[in-house]
């Protein structure tokens, strides 16, 4: 079937079976509808509160230990993207990026020695931005090299990296990918976010469709196995028929599969990003919520079509070991992190920290040159926000293990959550049976919203939702 208007059709027949009017009336969807709020972590990154490195290393041999991932931030762009609330460098000199890899160097010893460790472990890797392809040839090699001895990767499953089409073209891209394959990168992500050269203009994106089939093409060659991109529904401007190409364009590409992002206004990073002023000024120029619930259903049930399945929430691939290892394993494993660089972010043995995230990089390089990992926010996890946290992000991802979350809390799901359970329950969002809960096919639609339900109040991102716990009867 290629007809646009066919796959739409079919979608609004489809979309009628899960009843989302009767969900909105329930009053779990934030402005209707209209408002969103992304669950990566518990409790939400923007919430923490200051703290030193002090908390994040304090009797750290005797706190009990984990799985451990790693992340890597570097925070230079091509660009300057509208959608995005992270810290940025743009046009960056190759001095000043070789400075900053001077300090990351640094913290990454610190780290380390700070661990007690000769090299720290980690089972999967993501080098994330900003754009780490914006590195120069001789600037990965060192990045990579550093990283590689600092972080023991003998036992690592999958090594991620972000990538924008342009730093990968040419004679220049090409020898940035033959260094990452060198250092054993298994995968990367590569920031699409559309294939509508007006909407990656609006973006403020400096590729444009031509570079993204090039880039694909030069992964190809460079012998990159697993290729992933990222695509971003709701974006103003943007109509259900012009997703539906895009969807359409992602099926039939030679990748192995991709991450749906429906747009975020609200911030959830460290600066608030420029969309939330056009959303201010211009709201009438952003999708209506019926019609993103119908892009996001024909993001799913296109993908399903085309073979490639939704192994954890809007994320799409052929095989389920191509999706990223790291997100896996901090959603679903609940994996700790150690993550090095500016706005990165750390879980280290009951302690989340979050390191300096301004635009004047000399304050993330002041605490370095004082021995000090750039830790300015964080939160000593209380065993509450260890119960929400065991259960919220394996439910939004995938699904909770009754018997894991036991032997993590000491607790049964049914005392800490069986009122707002039920109550999701009888809206058929939420299943269960001796083993697990999960969510429904139509609780997965709306899976951030249910998630924040098991929010503590004091963190909930919106006041206008009902709580189905203060409804539900348990």
């Amino acid at each position: 079937m290629n007809d646009i208007n066919d796959w739409i059709g079919l979608a609004r027949e489809e979309l009628t079976e899960l009843n989302v009017d009767e969900v909105r009336q329930s009053g779990i969807l934030p402005g209707g509808g209209k408002q969103f709020f992304p669950v990566i972590g518990y409790p939400p990154l923007t919430m923490f509160s200051e703290m030193d490195d002090t908390a994040l290393f304090e009797n750290f041999a005797q706190r009990p230990a984990s799985k451990t991932i790693a992340y890597g931030h570097i925070p230079f762009c091509p660009s300057r993207c509208t959608f995005c609330h992270w810290i940025t460098k743009t046009k960056t000199r190759t001095e000043e990026v070789d400075d900053y890899l001077d300090h990351l160097e640094q913290e990454m010893a610190l780290y380390r020695s700070k661990m007690g460790m000769d090299a720290i472990p980690a089972s999967s890797v993501l080098i994330g931005g900003g754009t780490p392809t914006y590195l120069s040839p001789p600037q990965m090699e060192r990045f990579l090299a550093a990283f590689t001895r600092h972080f023991d990767l003998s036992d690592c499953t999958q090594f991620s990296i972000e990538a924008e089409p342009t730093t990968l073209l040419g004679k220049e891209g090409m020898e940035k990918l033959a260094i990452m394959k060198d250092y054993g990168v298994h995968r990367i992500s590569l920031g699409v976010q559309s294939f509508d050269d007006p909407v990656l203009a609006a973006m403020g994106r400096t590729h444009n469709n031509a570079d993204t089939l090039e880039s694909i093409q030069q992964m190809r060659r460079a012998g990159i196995e697993n290729i992933f991109i990222d695509l971003i529904y709701a974006y103003p401007g943007q109509t259900v028929e012009h997703w539906v190409k895009n969807i359409l364009t992602a099926v039939n590409l030679d990748i192995e599969g991709y991450q749906l992002y429906r747009l975020r206004i609200r911030p959830h990073g460290d600066r608030d990003g420029n969309i939330l002023k056009v959303h201010n000024s211009a709201p009438e120029k952003f999708p209506e919520p019926d019609d993103i619930q119908l892009m996001k259903y024909l993001g799913i049930m296109m993908s399903e079509r085309h073979g490639y399945g939704e192994h954890q929430t809007r994320i799409f691939a052929r095989k389920a070991e191509d999706i990223s290892h790291y997100l896996r394993d901090w959603a679903c494993d609940l994996a700790d992190v150690t993550g090095v660089g500016v706005s990165s972010w750390s879980n280290l043995r009951g302690v989340f920290s979050m390191n300096v995230g301004d635009a004047n990089l000399e304050n993330y390089y002041q605490l370095v040159r004082q021995g000090k990992v750039s830790v300015n926010r964080g939160k000593i996890r209380t065993v509450d926000d260890e119960r929400r946290r065991c259960f919220i992000l394996p439910l939004k991802n995938a699904r909770v293990s009754k018997a894991l979350f036991t032997e993590r809390t000491g607790e049964t799901i049914e005392h800490c959550f069986g009122n707002t359970i039920n109550g999701f329950k009888a809206l058929d969002l939420i299943a269960e049976d001796d083993n697990h809960v999960w969510l429904t096919t139509r609780g997965r639609f709306f899976a951030d919203e249910i998630a924040t339900q098991f929010f503590d109040p004091d963190y909930l991102p919106f006041s206008d939702v009902t709580r189905i716990a203060d409804t539900a009867t348990g």
